[in-house]
């Protein structure tokens, strides 16, 4: 038998898959009582700098909720147009697996910012872990990719809409200004940030790509639904992710409470150890383990 597993002996294993289910409950919490209005979601996703969309309300509540679930200090890297890019410096799942080299784990982290951009944002991607700190980097880095319909659809409002209009029926930009009642400096602004999304090209024409998004993409009359960001009841949210790990602890607390004395095999061991590293959860562990008993039983 090996003397160590993924995460240490017996004793560190469990408390690893403890501490591992009561992250998955926070995070199922904080992304259930999370959804960011339509407004807030083009805030950050039209800034064109890192630095500007770190500002934002939304990515400081993202911090925030990522802190408040125990997954580290997460940072903004890159804001490209379809892709972000995340790094963080204190993860606390890779910290989870200390004898794993060379190999990336931060699987929680990596569908717990999928699961924010999909369910939060409406926005699908796909996330993944680009570097881990258990392969030696200094920080754990993430990249998630988004569906460029999706993006479009959150970043483009009716104001977008209106310029695109006016090009396509060859207005000048003094009365495009005019038409849709905007400062010849905000029209600029506007203009760049259609740019930056390929929908007006550095000529100021309207691409392929802001043509077919003309006709087919959401109607200038569509309205967002209004409602008040997660970071006004930041308090809710916290409870609500308090009473998922008290409850995770109470779960583990209760099975630990007056066991029963018995000799535990190595082959056991190892067997729960192999089944850990096939389960994506602590509950699937724990069914896999009951499926085990019973099939040694019958």
């Amino acid at each position: 038998m090996s003397d160590t597993n993924d995460f240490g002996s017996f004793a560190e294993a469990m408390s690893a898959l403890g501490t591992l289910n009561k992250l998955e409950s926070a995070i199922s919490s904080a992304i259930k009582t999370s959804q960011i209005p339509p407004k807030e979601i083009r805030k950050f996703m039209k800034c064109t700098t890192v630095e500007e969309a770190s500002s934002t309300p939304l990515f400081q509540f993202m911090k925030v909720l990522f802190s408040k679930v125990d997954l580290g200090t997460l940072q903004l890297t890159k804001n490209d147009i379809f892709n972000y890019m995340f790094t963080i410096p204190d993860s606390t799942v890779s910290r989870l697996y200390p004898n794993v080299k060379n190999k990336k784990v931060c699987y929680l982290t990596t569908e717990a910012i999928q699961q924010f951009f999909e369910k939060d944002l409406g926005i699908p991607g796909n996330a993944e872990e680009i570097k881990c700190m258990n392969e030696g980097n200094q920080a754990c880095e993430f990249s998630i990719t988004m569906q460029p319909l999706a993006v479009y659809h959150h970043v483009l409002d009716k104001g977008d809409r209106d310029i695109i209009t006016n090009l396509l029926e060859k207005n000048d930009l003094p009365t495009i200004a005019d038409n849709i009642g905007l400062h010849d400096e905000e029209l600029k602004y506007k203009l760049e940030i259609l740019k930056r999304y390929h929908i007006v090209d550095d000529a100021g024409k309207v691409t392929e790509i802001g043509e077919t998004y003309h006709k087919y993409g959401r109607r200038a009359d569509d309205d967002d639904d209004d409602f008040p960001p997660p970071w006004k009841d930041m308090s809710e949210i916290s409870q609500a992710i308090s009473t998922s790990t008290s409850f995770a602890e109470a779960f583990l607390e209760t099975n630990r409470k007056e066991p029963v004395v018995e000799d535990i095999s190595d082959g056991a061991i190892v067997n729960l150890s192999d089944e850990a590293k096939k389960s994506t959860s602590f509950a699937e562990l724990i069914s896999r383990s009951i499926k085990t008993d019973e099939d040694q039983e019958g």
